[in-house]
């Protein structure tokens, strides 16, 4: 009768108190390792934000024209939709207020340490499809992916205004920003035209920014799905060099044909023309800056599940190792 007694309290326990244990287990989530990470970039949500969601068909226009802010306001959506604490940064430009829009991804061990990664939403003559919705899309695409896992330092992404006219909105930024604790900043600007076949990113930046371009092309080279990469030297002519000027470590990532793009700064810079916009070139820059930010910024690692008894765990053993002991007396 005892035995049946100590049977059935096992059997109830195996019902109650199991499943406690198991809910207790399952509430830590593992992080995956920073390539599981980078495999989260998708090309079609890429392709996605370059072809819809940013002006990029032929007679738009992100200059002066409507299409202006209607970009910056989807750019400001989908930041908050990704759960970015997601901002617009002011700034005056020839008598008129223009605006940044950025989100943060905020670090939980190093929240003052910063990353950020920019691109100019704002085009030349027509929808600027390659320069720069391609690099706008790019942060979208990495910002969707990186706000889902948890990071030590800070996580920035910024949708600059106004860099076809001299620069304006990123420099505005750095210039308010320039307390902050800013370790790296990278400039995506034209990143999806692959005119040669090469498969190959130009990096830009000082001397004084070397470990940074080095840390990137590493990344290029480990994430970007056969990507080779190329130290072009120095150049100012993106939202890299403003904080650069302010001293922080700064580079720019851009597509080798920048100089040999046929449409730069012309009207049919569009998403319509045929073999122009190349998607998987694009997205294997995209990968290779998450898998930079993802390295840098540092993946929190939850520590693994049940190597250490739960205590239902352990109250089980106990009742069994005694109902055995119970059984096997004469």
């Amino acid at each position: 009768m005892k035995q049946q007694s100590i049977l059935m309290f096992l059997i109830v326990a195996l019902f109650v108190v199991i499943p406690c244990a198991s809910e207790s287990a399952f509430a830590v989530s593992v992080v995956p390792q920073q390539q599981d990470i980078v495999n989260q970039v998708s090309q079609t949500t890429y392709s996605y934000y370059l072809d819809d969601v940013l002006y990029t068909h032929s007679g738009d226009n992100r200059q002066w024209e409507p299409e202006h802010d209607l970009a910056q306001s989807n750019i400001y959506g989908e930041f908050e939709s990704f759960g970015l604490d997601t901002s617009l940064h002011p700034f005056e430009y020839q008598g008129s207020t223009y605006y940044n829009v950025v989100g943060a991804h905020y670090g939980s061990v190093r929240p003052d340490d910063i990353y950020i990664l920019g691109a100019h939403y704002d085009s030349v003559n027509g929808p600027g499809a390659d320069d720069n919705a391609s690099g706008v899309a790019g942060i979208m695409e990495a910002a969707r992916v990186l706000s889902q896992y948890e990071f030590e330092a800070t996580l920035i992404f910024i949708g600059f205004d106004r860099e076809e006219q001299g620069l304006i909105g990123s420099g505005a930024y750095a210039r308010d920003h320039r307390d902050d604790d800013i370790l790296g900043m990278i400039s995506m600007d034209m990143i999806s035209y692959n005119g040669s076949g090469s498969d190959t990113a130009r990096i830009y930046g000082r001397d004084s920014s070397a470990s940074l371009k080095e840390s990137l092309a590493d990344a290029i080279s480990l994430y970007g799905n056969g990507l080779s990469s190329v130290d072009s030297g120095v150049i100012g002519l993106s939202d890299h060099e403003p904080f650069q000027e302010e001293g922080f470590q700064a580079c720019l990532l851009i597509e080798y044909d920048v100089w040999n793009n046929p449409y730069y700064h012309r009207s049919n810079d569009s998403v319509d023309m045929q073999n122009y916009i190349d998607y998987a070139f694009a997205t294997n820059i995209v990968r290779s800056a998450v898998g930079f930010l993802a390295t840098s910024a540092v993946p929190i690692f939850a520590a693994p599940v049940a190597q250490i008894p739960e205590p239902a765990t352990l109250l089980l053993l106990s009742l069994g190792s005694l109902f055995l002991l119970r059984k096997r007396r004469p």
